[in-house]
């Protein structure tokens, strides 16, 4: 007999469709076109496959029909490309799982003998106040652990062998950090609990029964070699692989409702490589170290705005808003003297044209940007709509380097440095725009080195730059960075830090004294 079987997975179900049948699983899907005669030979190969079949049967028969035989092919191949298939003892022996754990091991586990081999042989120590660790406890137990006779203690630790899990609760919010060492997870968890800064007090039992639990299962799930409970979400930021979430996956539980999701955490003591977009890690708005970025109550004509705590930001599309207020938010937290860009070209693009604006050059005539559709909107809003008493004085700093500096009497307002001089003017009369709609007082920078993503219909035939504009202007930043570098004094890059650089932020030290 078979040492081992395979067996469709307890959690891959099927549905038969007009032309075919969708086979769904944990974590991937897929579908076959081939008329209704598939669904047929799915509940076939189904029906001995949810009991299991030796590894040696799970082929083709030799005399069946050439159709069939496609068919059954393509099914075989498809469920074993999807992970739908695992191979589970034939028999358990004496310590077999209860039917439950065997059959949630048999859907997400890799290889279910060995992870419950693991689990049986693990015993693992609670410290922790009474609510949590005791539901932890129970959840443990339940899933076929040892538990070590309890410690009392703040909050909630989990250890076994060199795996630690660390959760808190306050009485309106808990969490439950990533699976680590242990001084990583309690680094972690002391910071967790700093950023939530939850009401004082216990927490409700309905809480600490989901914290407990969250915690027991995500110690489970690293003890047997199982995926992160964290990994089942690949759709909560931005284009993120099945692989899982960004960062150090947190989750965070509250009371009212009652709701718990991941959220990604910009972990100081185990960083990460950049992996998703600025405006989800950088601005969570659980975890997030900079305030979330949003519209608020701010006016939304001519300019988007939005504001992330005291920090205003200004763009043509909300997102472009929500990021460059993100970004000013996030000066607070670099050193002084930097220059902040959402990734190394917007980085280093602000950078070299702080290094030119303030050197000498020719005036540009202001036939060169008065016809540009772009930079007459812009700045009729500043003198029609906003009646500023503005001056733009717009100069040629090389061959392809040109500055627009707005000025209202005798205040500098905003100025851009960009490679026409319709788009140099179109960006400082919308940062003195914005301003004036934001009723802020500092200088407003804006330039075409941001990443601006692709609007709705950008590649229709009807449409021109003016249409998406700034988008695609990024495009020539490649050659006009190395016109400014041509001008400007060297600028260098400035770590940040591991959570500031883990979030994907990029600095450049600026020495702004022309030559």
């Amino acid at each position: 007999m078979s040492e081992v079987l395979v067996r469709l997975r307890p959690i891959v179900h099927a549905t038969p469709t007009p032309t075919g049948l969708h086979v769904r699983g944990w974590r991937s899907s897929f579908t076959l076109d081939g008329g209704t005669g598939l669904w047929t030979i799915w509940e076939r190969l189904a029906g001995p496959l949810a009991d299991g079949v030796p590894p040696d049967r799970l082929t083709v028969p030799e005399h069946a029909p050439p159709a069939v035989a496609r068919a059954l092919d393509l099914l075989i191949g498809q469920l074993h490309e999807h992970d739908m298939l695992v191979e589970v003892p034939a028999d358990w022996g004496g310590d077999a799982p209860p039917a439950d754990i065997a059959s949630w091991l048999d859907s997400v586990a890799p290889a279910p003998l060995e992870a419950w081999r693991r689990l049986r042989s693990a015993t693992v120590a609670v410290t922790g106040e009474d609510a949590l660790a005791g539901h932890a406890r129970r959840a443990l137990v339940a899933a076929g652990l040892r538990v070590a006779p309890g410690r009392r203690g703040p909050g909630l630790l989990l250890v076994a062998g060199g795996h630690a899990v660390a959760a808190g609760c306050a009485a309106d919010v808990g969490f439950v950090v990533a699976p680590g060492t242990l001084a990583d997870v309690a680094a972690d968890a002391a910071a967790v609990a700093e950023r939530l800064a939850g009401a004082p007090g216990g927490p409700p039992e309905v809480l600490a029964a989901l914290v407990g639990s969250a915690a027991a299962h995500r110690l489970v799930c690293a003890v047997g070699g199982l995926p992160d409970p964290s990994t089942e979400v690949v759709d909560m930021w931005s284009d993120v692989p099945p692989t899982g979430p960004p960062h150090q996956a947190v989750l965070v539980a509250r009371v009212d409702p009652l709701h718990a999701e991941y959220h990604p955490w910009l972990s100081a003591v185990r960083p990460r490589e950049p992996n998703g977009t600025l405006l989800d890690v950088l601005g969570d708005r659980e975890l997030g170290p900079v305030p979330t970025p949003r519209p608020r109550d701010l006016p939304q004509l001519p300019v988007k705005l939005a504001a992330a705590g005291d920090a205003v930001g200004f763009g043509t599309t909300e997102r472009a808003a929500r990021l460059d207020a993100l970004l000013r938010a996030a000066r607070a937290l670099a050193p002084d003297g930097v220059v902040l860009g959402a990734d190394r070209v917007h980085a280093l693009g602000l950078a070299l044209r702080t290094a030119v604006r303030r050197l000498g050059g020719a005036p540009v005539a202001e036939e060169e940007w008065s016809g540009d559709p772009t930079a007459r909107r812009w700045w009729k809003a500043v003198v029609l709509r906003f009646a500023l008493p503005a001056e733009v004085e717009v100069t040629r700093l090389g061959p392809h380097v040109v500055r627009a500096v707005v000025r209202a009497d005798g205040e500098e307002l905003s100025w851009s440095v960009e490679a026409r001089a319709a788009d140099a003017v179109a960006f400082a009369a919308m940062a003195a725009a914005g301003r004036a709609q934001a009723g802020v007082r500092e200088t407003v920078v804006l330039c075409g080195a941001a990443p601006f993503a692709e609007p709705d219909g950008a590649a229709a035939p009807w449409t021109n730059r003016d249409w998406h504009w700034p988008y695609g202007l990024r495009d020539g930043e490649e050659a006009l960075q190395e016109d400014l570098r041509a001008l400007a004094a060297e600028v260098k890059p400035v770590p940040l830090g591991p959570v500031l650089d883990a979030a994907g932020l990029v600095a450049f030290a600026v020495a702004e004294d022309g030559r």
